[in-house]
């Protein structure tokens, strides 16, 4: 379990997202079809990012990120989804929402803003020119709200996905102006998973087992703010 100031701070922050969403009767559970679907506590948006023609950064392997993407979001969907989070996925197939950019992004902003989300997530694959370079890291946006859920995040991914694996466990969260965590107004971040151009990453974004710890991790952070405040 996460105990930290930082975390009273988080769970305070989403807290109050909570109970405005419940006065004005707009809190919603999983975004499925079906009539019968339970109204759950607290809703995560999990956003996978690119998709489509907008494939993201190619491994050595070959392997897009866009698919990289999609399956850890949809790994991190079933293990938000076993802790009594309801769920809502930007993109669930290949296809990103539409083959323009800007149109695609700005259907991913209808969803999150249409969810009315306790916290959005997004997940990406890092690359960057030093292949040395490796591990998780976390971002998010430059207005600071989702300061203190990036801090969380990065500090539990720091010790038991960075540390473990990659024997690093001193990132810290990075702001940035970014336009997935602007599109509602509760703490948004970006996980990068891994960097696709480092050959041991690569490897582990390839490997069930690595995407189902770091999503493991990632819910454990948010179970631990959400449903255990201290």
């Amino acid at each position: 379990m996460i105990i930290s100031i930082r975390k009273r701070g988080l769970a305070f922050i989403l807290a109050i997202v909570v109970v405005v969403a419940i006065s004005f009767g707009t809190l919603i559970g999983v975004r499925v079809a079906e009539a019968s679907s339970p109204i759950h506590e607290y809703t995560i948006v999990i956003d996978a990012g690119h998709g489509g023609i907008d494939g993201g950064v190619v491994g050595s392997s070959s392997v897009k990120e866009s698919d990289i993407n999609l399956k850890m979001s949809k790994i991190l969907e079933k293990e938000l989804s076993s802790r009594n989070f309801g769920v809502v996925m930007t993109r669930t197939s290949e296809d990103a929402l539409n083959n323009v950019k800007r149109l695609d992004m700005q259907a991913r902003k209808k969803i999150i803003t249409e969810a009315n989300p306790t916290a959005v997530i997004s997940l990406h694959v890092n690359k960057f020119s030093d292949s040395s370079r490796r591990g998780v890291q976390v971002f998010y946006d430059d207005t600071g709200i989702g300061k203190d859920f990036a801090a969380l995040m990065q500090n539990h991914l720091n010790e038991n996905i960075n540390a473990v694996y990659g024997n690093r466990s001193n990132y810290e969260p990075i702001a940035g102006d970014l336009f997935i965590t602007k599109c509602a107004k509760v703490p948004s971040i970006i996980i990068e998973c891994g960097f696709i151009s480092n050959a041991e990453d690569e490897k582990l974004l390839l490997s069930q087992a690595y995407c189902e710890d770091l999503c493991k991790r990632i819910g454990e952070v948010l179970t631990s703010a959400l449903y255990q405040p201290q």
